[in-house]
């Protein structure tokens, strides 16, 4: 290895002593992670990603750990392979709840609320989690509290232990197709009626919530029949995990994360810091 890294810095005209430094460093970091963190010998621990940090003198890169666990740690290091960082490098300059913000894709979400409004609330939750159905009832509140100050927006993120929490997702959203602001009927319709939903009821129920609304029954049979909607449905779980949702429910608050069925006071300490700071 040592032959081939010399061999490989001398074509690139890096000098030996720099490839090997590299190597030596990057395999000083990997063992240091294994035993902090008590990483199996049969578990691989590799890095990809190396490249000059924007730390001036410091590379960065990424851990690849696993399987039988993978996952990716990102990591900074000095420039004589000495001390390192785990975690991301963040820009001081930047808002980081703007920047939370920008990942999160609003254009053709169940929304209410004014675009323009100075908070906007994105909810991350499940259909059959009770302590979602806890968060349902707390943001009525709040949306009643604050009015057109508040904008609401609602993702799916179905936990894979309920077992119509998806398919509840996916009927909500072959609903919205046909009619968006039907959506809503079918969102407070299964936060409402929680305990007298199963997994061979959903879609009945879901139809139930807005069959007086003149839609077309045979489209919105095909649409859940076919599970049209899911693709959709994991892309709201996807951009959750994105931003460190893990459980439901969980609210991001102009880019502040809030986890679990707070109490409406915790809501409104982050709403009104919010509104305070936009004027």
């Amino acid at each position: 290895m040592q032959k081939r890294l010399i061999a490989l810095a001398v074509v690139l005209g890096l000098g030996a002593s720099a490839a090997l430094a590299q190597d030596a460093s990057t395999e000083q970091l990997i063992k240091f992670f294994r035993k902090k963190n008590n990483i199996a010998p049969s578990a691989q621990v590799t890095v990809s990603g190396l490249k000059d940090s924007v730390i001036k003198g410091a590379r960065e890169g990424v851990l690849d750990v696993g399987p039988p666990q993978p996952k990716k740690v990102p990591f900074t290091l000095s420039s004589d392979g000495k001390y390192a960082i785990f975690g991301d490098t963040v820009d001081l300059t930047v808002d980081p709840s703007k920047a939370v913000m920008a990942k999160i894709k609003l254009d053709g979400v169940a929304c209410r609320g004014p675009k323009d409004a100075k908070v906007t609330i994105v909810k991350f939750s499940d259909y059959q989690c009770p302590f979602c159905a806890k968060g349902y009832a707390t943001m009525e509140e709040v949306l009643k509290l604050y009015g057109d100050k508040v904008r609401f927006c609602f993702k799916d993120f179905p936990l894979g232990f309920h077992p119509w929490a998806e398919p509840a997702a996916i009927a909500a959203k072959c609903v919205s197709q046909q009619k968006a602001d039907m959506y809503w009927k079918v969102y407070d319709g299964f936060f409402q009626n929680q305990k007298d939903i199963n997994p061979g009821n959903v879609n009945e129920k879901a139809w139930s919530f807005v069959e007086a609304a003149g839609l077309d029954k045979a489209k919105f049979d095909e649409c859940v029949n076919s599970k049209a909607t899911q693709a959709a449905v994991k892309a709201d779980q996807a951009e959750g995990a994105s931003l460190g949702v893990t459980g439901t429910p969980s609210f991001v608050i102009n880019g502040r994360l809030l986890v679990g069925a707070q109490p409406i006071d915790a809501f409104k300490a982050v709403i009104d810091d919010e509104l305070a700071s936009a004027k």
